[in-house]
């Protein structure tokens, strides 16, 4: 089965469980460039020559692509545990 044959057999609470945990997965990714930055600019201390890092689009997406795949196999994990 394809990616596009699998969206559309899920139902309307499928793409809304994974709606949702694409917005968990943005916020952890959110949370974790932030800290990356504060990381960086607590290591540099008052260096002028520091870079300055930024959140981008991009790298937001980039990183919550990769929470929610993780969040979706640990879930998968969880409810498969106590269906079966």
């Amino acid at each position: 089965m394809s990616l596009g044959q699998w969206i559309n057999s899920l139902t309307f609470f499928d793409h809304l469980v994974l709606l949702v945990l694409f917005l968990v997965g943005l916020y952890f990714s959110k949370a974790t460039l932030e800290a990356l930055i504060h990381l960086y600019k607590k290591k540099q201390g008052d260096n002028p020559y520091q870079v300055k890092y930024r959140v981008t689009p991009a790298a937001l997406l980039s990183v919550a692509i990769v929470y929610t795949i993780i969040l979706y196999r640990l879930m998968s994990g969880v409810i498969g545990s106590f269906t079966g």
